[in-house]
């Protein structure tokens, strides 16, 4: 009776002993990072995919404008002229092909810079203007 006692109280504290640690991996495991940052130049460890460029060149005006314009000029949002609507333009045309540009490049009013086209060239964006400017 007295071995039974013993091996009931050890069997018990096995027990909670193995609760406690697969709790406590738990909580590891949620509380774990999920992701490292790898400076390039750093040896981290594992093979990390460069970003390549298109090799088919530079992206068409209308390609640039449905990709990164159209959700703000299909409907005007935040005053942007709309697509294709000579009134909402006014008189930014009669600025010319370079200061709209230069705008979309360093922004204007609810416009980013670069027009919510981080990865434009200034021919690509110089193409989107062109191709917004052609449709009114």
């Amino acid at each position: 009776m007295k071995y039974s006692k013993f091996l009931l109280i050890l069997f018990t504290g096995f027990v909670v002993s193995l609760g406690a640690s697969e709790a406590k991996k738990a909580i590891e495991k949620r509380i774990a990072p999920v992701g490292s940052v790898c400076i390039q130049g750093q040896d981290c460890g594992t093979a990390v995919a460069e970003t390549v460029a298109d090799s088919s060149g530079a992206r068409s005006g209308e390609a640039v404008y449905t990709n990164a314009c159209a959700t703000c000029h299909n409907i005007g949002l935040a005053g942007a002229p709309k697509f294709a609507d000579a009134s909402s333009w006014g008189a930014r045309p009669d600025k010319g092909l370079e200061a709209l540009t230069a705008s979309v490049k360093n922004g204007l009013n609810g416009m980013p810079a670069m027009g919510m086209c981080m990865d434009c060239s200034d021919d690509e964006l110089s193409s989107a203007v062109q191709h917004m400017l052609d449709s009114i």
